[in-house]
């Protein structure tokens, strides 16, 4: 401990001795480090798997079913109503689900002001949340999928009820009463797979979800990528005509489960060709949710790329600070040879090192995550679609200090090896 002690005194001394070699090389170390701390935490969180232990069982349905003439989108995610209904009938899968994002209106039904909110809602039914992992902290999902029987989330429960248990509560929505059956706990899904197109994979989970049935009854608009041969007034006419808004999620447990789940949508595509519903080759894909989110590319292209510069960029700060240190090392092998000369061993006078080097790399890391943590901020403010993933999550601030001691310690190690074997006599003499 008391030579410890002493490595520490040595190290403010040098400090005090050399302020601005030693400002120049964290510097360099910090602004690589920071820039890439920074970029490697919005690509962790744009290629997380959203549902470890289940992405390779969840899928995403894409079929060609498409009526117009000329399909030029090939296998479409999303379905006629008539589609997926069919699959959820025919309980092929393990479960499934079929679902379609609105937004609607919402207030207590017993405030006594007019307040609204805007709630982003998914029409849905109740295997949704099942699928999905979602978990309840009040309640259950709901019975019946014709009731006016819904689902909050936790910010809108929060918002509206204090964070209290509002099972049994009514909501007014769009000017309609819905009781409230369950209330999830809170829930973050990241990336939201469920919904990767349209820019919305990195939206919050949503606040309401409502048997999917009662929304098309009541005309609640799609807010999300819609598609129709036919010309249609209200939702409720979209059960009978080649409307296309509904996306359907399968969980398929094994391989044999899903080759008879293939089979099955490949022959109701064929059947429905037969009949002159569709007239183009059967083309329907399976997507799980780690494929599904590639397919939309939800890893931003210029992030990953710029990642990578930024990583070269870090290894050119660790060759410059390497080139620093080892001309330091050289300035001073007197000093070093001549506490050898006393009784020092190269042993002593490398550890010596070592422990200069960890403390470099400790502040380097404080300050590369002040650096990371203002880079974020400023992509908060320039980039609107980087907003939702422009954080730093606690596990990257380890990786971080990782990285900060490991290019310390890389451009530290060669000049000291270099200083430590250089003959005591011929410096002496």
């Amino acid at each position: 401990m008391e030579m410890f002690l002493y490595y520490i005194h040595l190290f403010i001394r040098n400090i005090k001795r050399t302020p601005l070699f030693f400002s120049l090389v964290i510097l360099t170390l910090s602004i690589g480090i920071g820039t890439l701390l920074a970029n490697l935490s919005m690509l962790s969180l744009m290629s997380k798997d959203p549902i470890p232990g289940k992405s390779e069982q969840i899928f995403s349905v894409n079929m060609n079913t498409y009526a117009g003439a000329n399909n030029t989108f090939g296998s479409m995610h999303v379905l006629r109503y008539s589609d997926a209904k069919a699959i959820l009938d025919s309980k092929v899968a393990n479960n499934a689900t079929m679902h379609y994002s609105s937004m609607v209106y919402s207030r207590r039904a017993d405030a006594e002001d007019l307040t609204r909110y805007a709630s982003p809602t998914r029409a849905t039914t109740a295997s949704f949340f099942n699928i999905m992992g979602a978990q309840f902290a009040h309640g259950e999902p709901w019975k019946n999928e014709h009731s006016n029987s819904i689902v909050i989330g936790h910010e809108l429960n929060v918002k509206l009820f204090g964070g209290a248990n509002s099972v049994g509560e009514k909501l007014e929505l769009q000017g309609k009463i819905y009781n409230i059956v369950g209330v999830l706990a809170p829930w973050e899904m990241r990336p939201l797979f469920y919904h990767a197109t349209e820019g919305k994979a990195f939206d919050k989970t949503d606040d309401i979800f409502v048997p999917i049935e009662v929304a098309i009854d009541n005309n609640w608009a799609v807010f999300a990528r819609t598609m129709s041969t036919d010309s249609y007034t209200t939702l409720k006419e979209t059960r009978q005509i080649n409307a296309y808004y509904v996306q359907v999620f399968v969980e398929l447990l094994d391989k044999q489960q899903r080759l008879a789940f293939q089979t099955f949508i490949d022959s109701y595509s064929e059947k429905l060709k037969e009949k002159g519903n569709h007239r183009h080759e059967v083309d329907n894909r399976l997507y799980n949710v780690n494929e599904w989110l590639a397919k939309n590319e939800v890893v931003n292209k210029d992030l990953l790329a710029f990642t990578i510069a930024t990583g070269l960029f870090l290894l050119v700060c660790i060759f410059n600070a390497n080139s620093l240190m080892l001309s330091r090392y050289q300035a001073g092998q007197f000093e070093a040879n001549l506490r050898r000369a006393v009784g020092a061993s190269k042993k002593q006078v490398f550890f010596q090192g070592v422990i200069e080097s960890v403390i470099l790399g400790l502040i380097c890391a404080l300050l590369s995550f002040v650096l990371a943590f203002s880079l974020l901020a400023l992509y908060r403010q320039l980039f609107d679609e980087l907003a939702p993933v422009a954080e730093l999550p606690l596990h990257m601030l380890v990786i971080g200090l990782g990285v900060a001691l490991t290019s310390s310690l890389l451009s530290t190690v060669y000049p000291l090896i270099q200083g430590t074997r250089t003959s005591l006599a011929s410096i002496l003499k």
